[in-house]
């Protein structure tokens, strides 16, 4: 290797005339023709790139990192009514605000802003890893795990408050799917906040109807769920 170049867009021997190899020629080489290397030349593609960043520090003493360049913001408001008879919950508002930075592209960041949604509000109200008391998994199917679809889905009013960060090339933050980690909190203290009057507080995920019912039957009664 040690007589070859890299010289005007091909690898090509420092003297003398010879075959010049492109980039492409070589990939394809290595990946679709590798008949045609040399024996005991192991097919394939390999590369290793490492990257770092300023802000970024190794695990202290007390076990905390800081592993991400930058962070994302997010405000959320979850209005909601709940029927004491069915302990059936709907949403009647929900307001979410994202400091993402410099947003590059507004109709993908919503889409992630969706997709967060609906992701907590399955965590929120619907999707459990059940289990009977011998172990067995009870929601092992669609029909069992239930996930929230287009017609669960509730209203989602979107707005942005944009600083862009100091430490990014563009000004960006992260955004990906912030919001399924905030919805689940947002309602269950909405849901709390309509039950306060009986002494229903939530404390843990998913609300589903028959677990809320028994939790405002249990209240009324002044017994525990």
């Amino acid at each position: 290797m040690s007589d070859l170049e890299w010289r005007d867009g091909a690898a090509r021997k420092k003297a003398g005339k010879g075959a010049a190899y492109s980039i492409k020629d070589l990939a394809g080489r290595a990946h679709w023709n590798t008949e045609s290397l040399p024996d005991g030349m192991e097919a394939g593609l390999q590369a290793t790139a490492v990257f770092s960043f300023d802000v970024a520090k190794s695990v202290d003493a007390d076990d905390r990192v800081n592993s991400s360049n930058t962070y994302g913001f997010i405000a959320e408001v979850m209005a909601v009514e709940v029927d004491p008879a069915t302990a059936a919950i709907t949403i009647v508002k929900y307001v979410t605000v994202h400091d993402a930075g410099t947003i590059i592209n507004p109709m993908i960041a919503e889409g992630q802003i969706y997709g967060g949604a609906l992701h907590g509000l399955g965590g929120a109200l619907y999707e459990e890893m059940a289990y009977d008391d011998d172990g067995q998994f009870l929601a092992g199917t669609f029909m069992d795990y239930l996930v929230p679809t287009a017609c669960e889905a509730p209203t989602i009013d979107i707005a942005h408050v944009s600083s862009p960060s100091p430490l990014t090339t563009l000004g960006s933050k992260g955004l990906g799917e912030s919001s399924s980690m905030t919805v689940p909190a947002a309602i269950a203290n909405a849901v709390s906040d309509a039950l306060a009057p009986i002494g229903v507080r939530i404390t843990e995920l998913p609300i589903t109807p028959s677990k809320l019912w028994a939790m405002i039957a249990a209240a009324r009664t002044g017994r525990s769920a």
